[in-house]
């Protein structure tokens, strides 16, 4: 794997964000706030653990431990969880643009969220847990808007290719 790859699969990883909140906004609050019993719980709690660990994993990158992921009333409403999202996405591209392909075999050492486990792992796997991570909630995502009678869509890598060819 190359970065060349690494910064494709994360701007297909922020299209499908973006398909996906396509998805959200035509949904009451109530639907949005609904509680769920599966995964992360409502659509606004799962949409806010999607942006955190996002958060979290470009923390750990840039060598920060931090010792939680925002809570979902930090972000109450979808206008604010849109804007930091926006804002944790610009800062993945600033990152993404500076990454070579000589650092993604480095082993990165991190403390986990409850404080008490150290890891170390190559940054490839790091950068590979985060994209499948934002692609297993987003199908969670997906479900769960389906189940409130709301739109969904696809958001397989091969629709952002072909719309995106290079």
């Amino acid at each position: 794997m190359k970065a060349v790859h690494y910064r494709r699969l994360f701007d297909y990883n922020n299209w499908a964000h973006r398909r996906v909140w396509d998805c959200v906004t035509p949904l009451t609050d109530e639907q949005f706030r609904r509680p769920c019993d599966y995964s992360i719980g409502s659509l606004h709690e799962q949409l806010v653990h999607t942006m955190g660990a996002e958060w979290l994993f470009l923390q750990r990158v840039q060598g920060i431990s931090p010792t939680s992921i925002p809570e979902p009333d930090r972000y109450p409403t979808r206008e604010a969880i849109r804007e930091h999202w926006d804002t944790i996405a610009a800062d993945w591209r600033t990152y993404l643009n500076g990454l070579r392909d000589a650092a993604l075999d480095g082993k990165l050492t991190f403390t986990s969220i409850n404080g008490r486990t150290q890891r170390t792992m190559p940054l490839w796997e790091m950068l590979t847990q985060i994209l499948n991570h934002s692609t297993d909630h987003r199908a969670q995502t997906l479900a769960l808007i389906h189940q409130l009678g709301g739109k969904t869509l696809e958001q397989d890598f091969i629709f952002y290719a072909w719309e995106n060819p290079l």
